[in-house]
């Protein structure tokens, strides 16, 4: 299956500016969690199909190499230049003689060596967690770079006649996995993790393995004929959410899209409804059959491109806006920092990124010469 679509580059720019307006604390938006979610429902989408071409083009050996090798040259050279260039800055700033302390600056250099390798995410699960816009959001990239590591072994090892019953059987314990989760969470309690619970499920890798397996299963399996279809699946979870928490709790918060921050009263079965809805928009998108004229286009299309960059860069650049414009000048700040994300995330896909993604097909060829 080919999923080499501009749609699916476009939708990369939507999730960000999701998980973008939620870090700008925009309290009409409070879902904008979810953007995450939907990132790692697009991995699952993109990647199963190429490892399950490269595993009928390619010899065991290779298999591996190139795909690794794909995957180093497009997410290390970024990751480790911010961290690069955010400790330097970091380390300037604390050995300057007016610094009198900040704490987003010293929980950076605290938590660095957790970024540094790709485990922030169990950090973040911790009792020893607190935020810092400076590296907070890597807890994601752990994630990906976590099933990076997985993926492939899993996919490689499961014979190709049972491929589809070992996606059904991943998407299936998925909720298991957060449930029990919960429960090891809630036995231990805060002397070993993070609190509330919902936001340990959220941050630990175990309880997005279904978001992967969800997305790799509608690349390979499933089409979707009716457009309008979209639309009604997605009228009916968000009526589904609004009325959960209705019911359970008596609040009816709009900006929430019936999903809490973190599911809250959700977290077992609500990541297994947003992954499929996700999953199911994608193959549309695919197909060109959602909104064509919005995914197809061609701005959004390199927001996509660049998105990569903008969700490196932007958490870092609402901080330090923040402090810029003072007062109440909310949307000036927004507007801004997001203009300056996407103007440095542009230079550096053009002048950096683009150097080593030019080097995949080069050394790590996805099929055969």
């Amino acid at each position: 299956m080919n999923t080499n679509s501009k749609g699916l580059t476009s939708f990369r720019a939507l999730a960000f500016l999701a998980v973008f307006l939620f870090h700008s604390n925009m309290n009409w938006y409070d879902a904008g969690y979810i953007g995450v979610q939907a990132f790692f429902v697009l991995s699952g989408f993109l990647l199963t199909p190429i490892l399950v071409d490269m595993k009928k083009t390619l010899d065991t050996r290779s298999f591996f190499k190139n795909f690794y090798g794909r995957r180093i040259l497009r997410i290390f050279p970024l990751y480790y230049l911010y961290l690069f260039v955010v400790a330097l800055a970091c380390f300037l700033a604390i050995s300057s003689k007016g610094y009198g302390g900040n704490e987003k600056i010293d929980r950076f250099i605290n938590q660095l060596p957790w970024a540094l390798t790709y485990t922030y995410d169990f950090f973040q699960a911790s009792a020893l967690f607190q935020h810092t816009p400076l590296v907070t959001h890597f807890w994601s990239l752990a994630i990906e770079e976590q099933f990076y590591l997985i993926w492939p072994l899993l996919i490689f090892l499961t014979n190709q006649k049972n491929l589809k019953k070992f996606h059904l059987v991943i998407i299936f314990i998925g909720p298991l996995i957060r449930l029990a989760t919960a429960l090891i969470a809630a036995s231990y309690g805060t002397a070993v993790f993070n609190t509330p619970i919902d936001l340990v499920i959220y941050t630990l890798p175990f309880s997005h393995i279904d978001a992967f397996a969800i997305g790799g299963y509608f690349a390979l399996y499933r089409d979707v004929k009716s457009s309008a279809s979209t639309w009604w699946l997605i009228a009916l979870v968000i009526l589904f959410g609004y009325s959960i928490t209705y019911l359970s709790t008596g609040e009816f918060q709009i900006s929430t899209l019936g999903y809490p921050h973190f599911m809250k009263d959700k977290f077992i079965w609500g990541y297994s409804v947003l992954n499929f809805l996700f999953a199911y928009i994608l193959v549309q998108i695919k197909n060109k059959r959602f909104l064509p004229l919005l995914f197809e286009n061609q701005a959004l299309h390199y927001l996509g491109k660049i998105s990569y960059g903008l969700y490196v860069y932007h958490f870092a650049f609402v901080w330090l806006i923040k402090y810029v414009v003072s007062g109440d000048h909310y949307y000036v700040r927004y507007i801004l920092s997001l203009l300056i994300t996407i103007l440095v995330s542009a230079i550096s896909y053009e002048l950096f990124e683009k150097r080593f993604l030019g080097l995949k097909d080069k050394f790590f060829p996805k099929g055969t010469n």
